[in-house]
């Protein structure tokens, strides 16, 4: 079958991929494709279910598999809880079992799994519950719903109070980073040639400068991940990432996918713009949400944070035409068009931070600073929510609400048109009455009373 899993599958997920199936007791309508042409596609169906699911969440539901073995191995019960009937709630002590055991999963993780970051004093109680839903999510996918996780609710309020009691409210406070603003980003596209940066010398012709820079210009008006724009360590270029084939021109109201020197170097400000294809990413494996909606970043001469002057450059200095385009990085770390790795561009901020602010205060900076600098920039010059939802390509408006943080300027601008207004709604149900019905009431209950009194 072609859809067996490769050997460089984790042992984890191959532990799973059995599935239920295997642990199923003898049915009439069992089968038996041994020894067939199609034993291949049920060898095959625990791997292409995992392959459904985003890398991420494999990662994660990986490590919450692995600790719900070991905590199943100690209580020698099977891993894998099949029976439906206590999941349903038909078998009523079977539910309790099955209820008692995921909260009994949900303390033991809470006490075994460490702070997320070396500041805080223990580990949030929503990281051991989702392991508990990635066991739950693994079930899931092999078309087991389990038990109701009502009591599950409850267990983790009362973890949440103890913990609170214990390390303070704030400890549960998200500790998110901070925008990068286009402020910020004229500073660090600023910086002059020669400035050290680490151990390197600061070079904007560069590839690994001047791709540095132009990603910095286009994350700050676009809000791309760093996953779009770089690959992993050790991973091999694909459509996840941005590549030369994804940055077209738009040329005097004709696009140009593979346009000539004469004309990037004829561009007009104002007037043309580059147009990126966005990959695809996380929350759009497929592409087919936010694949089918172009950028557009105009080209502005002058600008030295003009994401399409930057991206001009780096096709005038290496060009690249024909379907190799579609072969190489949009940003890249040499002339042979190395792709750009995570590392490299986590280290590069870090470089660019440090030398306009101090090392203690870098750290509340990331490169997702950029995608949260956007929408903040976005909400501060009155952009709807909806269309910073589009804009940002998020598929929840819950993530605008994160990270489209008000300013101060706009939040106290609000508070004091407030102070200028008077408070003079009501409710219905405090308007006055314009007839007698509290007094018809008044004297049906009375004429009930007396009616009774005579009987």
């Amino acid at each position: 079958c072609r859809l067996r899993p490769p050997a460089a599958v984790s042992r984890a997920r191959r532990c799973r991929k059995a599935g239920p199936a295997a642990c199923a007791p003898p049915s009439p309508y069992s089968y038996s494709f041994d020894g067939t042409a199609a034993q291949g596609i049920f060898d095959s169906l625990g791997y292409v279910l995992e392959r459904g699911v985003p890398e991420g969440t494999q990662v994660k539901d990986d490590l919450a598999w692995r600790r719900w073995s070991e905590f199943c191995a100690i209580g020698k019960t099977n891993p894998w809880r099949l029976d439906r009937a206590a999941h349903s709630g038909a078998d009523s002590a079977g539910m309790d079992r099955e209820s008692d055991l995921l909260c009994g999963f949900l303390i033991w993780c809470y006490d075994l799994i460490s702070p997320r970051a070396k500041a805080d004093s223990a580990p949030r109680p929503q990281s051991a519950y989702n392991m508990v839903a990635a066991v739950r999510r693994v079930h899931k996918r092999r078309n087991v719903t389990m038990v109701s996780n009502s009591q599950l609710s409850a267990t983790l309020k009362g973890i949440t109070a103890m913990h609170i009691a214990e390390h303070g409210a704030e400890s549960l406070l998200p500790n998110r980073k901070e925008p990068i603003d286009a402020a910020l980003v004229r500073m660090f596209l600023s910086t002059p040639n020669g400035a050290k940066l680490g151990s390197a010398t600061l070079d904007w012709a560069a590839p690994t400068f001047l791709c540095t820079g132009a990603l910095y210009a286009l994350a700050s008006g676009t809000g791309f991940r760093k996953a779009e724009a770089a690959l992993p360590n050790g991973a091999v270029l694909d459509d996840r990432r941005l590549r030369r084939s994804s940055l077209l021109w738009r040329i005097d109201g004709r696009i140009y996918a593979d346009p000539t020197e004469a004309q990037l170097l004829g561009l007009v400000s104002g007037r043309d713009m580059a147009v990126l294809k966005p990959p695809r990413c996380k929350n759009d494996p497929d592409g087919t949400v936010f694949g089918t909606h172009p950028i557009y970043q105009p080209y502005v001469e002058g600008d030295i944070t003009n994401a399409a002057a930057w991206l001009r450059r780096i096709e005038l200095l290496f060009p690249c035409q024909g379907p190799r385009r579609a072969e190489i990085p949009l940003f890249f770390t040499s002339a042979a068009f190395a792709p750009m790795t995570h590392s490299t561009v986590d280290s590069m901020l870090g470089h660019f931070l440090r030398l306009y602010m101090s090392a203690e205060r870098a750290r509340d900076f990331s490169f997702h600073s950029f995608r949260i600098g956007f929408a903040c920039c976005l909400l501060a010059a009155g952009c709807p929510y909806d269309m910073i939802q589009a804009l940002a390509r998020w598929r929840s408006a819950e993530s605008v609400k994160i990270y489209a943080r008000l300013n101060p300027e706009a939040h106290t601008a609000w508070v004091t048109k407030s102070l200028q207004h008077q408070a003079s709604s009501t409710t219905g149900r405090r308007l006055p009455v314009i007839d007698a019905d509290e007094m018809v009431a008044t004297f049906a209950a009375a004429e009930t009373f007396f009616s009774r009194a005579s009987a």
